[in-house]
């Protein structure tokens, strides 16, 4: 089997409102769909990731260097496709982009590889469970949302059926942000899952008061707790201060990054993105390194193919999703959406990621036409 082409499309949708973290606004909705087609009729096809600055230079960083990098290999061969695509950050400067479109190169990859094998991902890597528990993004700051609004949202969650959600922090003051999370336990009670995410808005003195405020709530975990200039020390102080299990990694886009979290004992949990790094490939490998010293393997977004990873080994945790207003791409983009029961999700069986694309939509917003 050979690669004869490979094939980017930009994807981009305008969200309804403004979202805020607490250093960040979403305004637009944006992914990259990558199709890898063989002389054999076996094709990969995934969409993956929110690169809304830089989406272009990716595409184009897909179409001509990654395809002219990989036609006529083995593209069951993944790892040494992916070594190949790498040393491309060699010689060029614009790393994170050029691990982006690593990134969905190698997703379609693995994409194809289980559907060559007519097997699902998740038993690819490893099949530890076939079910996972979804967790939802919500919380953000902006107008209209108070305290009062916060606590309906997850209650609106909780009654959609997902586990637990993703809050934001970070963006108001450590007593702020505490009687916030407070006031949604005592709303959502203890049988739902919550985790902080402060989008590295805190100093880690400011990090450690929110944590200390907070550690008797049953906090799943604190998610990058401080600013990006104290990223691994400031994590471990506010680890070694609070308790709380901390949670990173989904700003780095190569693996040292996550290792060296580890190594340094700032983390107790590894979110590495598989689309703002360098693909399901060295995601596995950050899986095998966490493992090794009892850390767990999270993901940041991209549920429906997160879900596969995490579902396969045995380290993996909860596949993130956003609210429909948040992210209208995700329930529209695939037909064969999986559902909620009982607070968990069964993993698609079919081969590869099992993606059934809505041709229509994909017609409607892409943007290289």
């Amino acid at each position: 089997m050979k690669i004869i082409d490979i094939k980017a499309t930009p994807i981009r949708m305008p969200l309804k409102e403004a979202f805020d973290g607490s250093t960040y606004g979403m305004t637009e909705r944006c992914t990259i769909i990558t199709e890898i087609v063989t002389d054999e009729g076996i094709n990969g096809r995934t969409f993956l990731g929110d690169i809304r600055d830089h989406q272009a230079e990716v595409v184009a960083l897909i179409n001509n260097n990654m395809r002219t990098i990989l036609l006529s290999e083995d593209p069951t061969c993944i790892e040494r496709c992916w070594q190949k695509m790498f040393k491309l950050t060699l010689r060029l400067g614009n790393r994170p982009q050029i691990c982006s479109a690593i990134a969905a190169v190698d997703a379609a990859l693995w994409d194809l590889l289980g559907k060559a094998s007519n097997q699902p991902i998740y038993k690819l890597v490893g099949g530890y469970s076939d079910t996972v528990k979804p967790i939802i993004i919500g919380g953000y700051y902006g107008k209209n949302r108070d305290i009062q609004n916060l606590c309906e949202e997850m209650l609106d969650f909780k009654e959609q059926g997902f586990a637990g959600a993703k809050i934001k922090v970070g963006g108001l003051s450590p007593q702020e942000d505490a009687h916030r999370i407070e006031a949604v336990r005592g709303a959502i009670g203890e049988d739902f899952i919550i985790a902080c995410d402060a989008n590295q808005g805190w100093t880690r003195f400011e990090a450690v008061e929110f944590g200390l405020r907070v550690r008797d709530l049953n906090i799943e975990w604190f998610e990058e707790p401080v600013q990006w200039h104290d990223y691994i020390p400031g994590m471990r102080y506010v680890r070694e201060q609070t308790g709380l299990a901390i949670n990173a990694g989904q700003s780095d886009f190569y693996h040292d990054g996550c290792r060296r979290m580890i190594e340094a004992r700032s983390v107790d949990i590894i979110n590495y993105d598989v689309s703002g790094g360098s693909g399901i490939s060295d995601w596995l490998k950050v899986a095998r390194m966490a493992e090794l010293y009892q850390v767990k393997m999270a993901h940041h977004e991209d549920p429906l193919i997160a879900m596969h990873l995490l579902a396969g080994i045995s380290i993996g945790l909860y596949p993130e999703y956003f609210s429909e207003i948040r992210d209208p791409l995700t329930p529209n983009i695939v037909v064969n959406q999986p559902k909620i029961r009982d607070g968990k999700i069964k993993v698609c069986e079919k081969p590869g990621f099992g993606l059934e694309f809505d041709e229509d939509f994909i017609k409607k917003y892409r943007v290289d036409r």
